[in-house]
């Protein structure tokens, strides 16, 4: 099939322009967060045991860039290093109270500019598109659970 530009290009620009649409509805909202810092949260948001390793697993992000982020959302006191309740030489890392209040902000400013970029879509449409992004993530023979949120 020939598609007028290739599909890593349309992906990766797409990508660009919500993560830039993204930042900017954050800083207008006087939310402190990037893209990458957003993706950190939501993962401690869904499970209790997250270590560096594991965010650098599932983000597939170099463990120093990991190490980078995650000091300065604890220097913003974001979120905390607490010793793992069976393997005390593992430190989890959690939300605060300030990182959870400031991710349920994130995330509904995420949600609605996913519906702001839908917009003018069927639900056809919609549901089409997401299957078009299932079937790509499928056919790229990852695991669904190497990959964020």
């Amino acid at each position: 099939m020939q598609l007028p530009k290739p599909l890593g290009y349309l992906l990766g620009q797409t990508m660009r322009i919500f993560k830039h649409k993204l930042t900017s509805k954050f800083k207008a909202n006087n939310i402190d967060l990037s893209l990458d810092f957003f993706l950190i949260l939501l993962q401690l948001y869904n499970r209790e045991d997250v270590t560096q390793q594991d965010l650098s697993n599932q983000l597939q992000r170099d463990k120093s860039i990991v190490l980078r982020q995650v000091n300065t959302l604890l220097d913003k006191r974001i979120v905390v290093r607490l010793p793992d309740k069976i393997d005390k030489r593992k430190k989890n890392l959690i939300l605060t109270q300030k990182g959870y209040e400031l991710l349920l902000e994130a995330k509904e400013i995420s949600r609605n500019l996913s519906d702001e970029l839908l917009a003018g879509l069927s639900e056809t449409e919609v549901n089409s598109f997401f299957k078009v992004l299932q079937t790509i993530q499928e056919n790229s023979g990852l695991e669904e659970d190497q990959w964020c949120c």
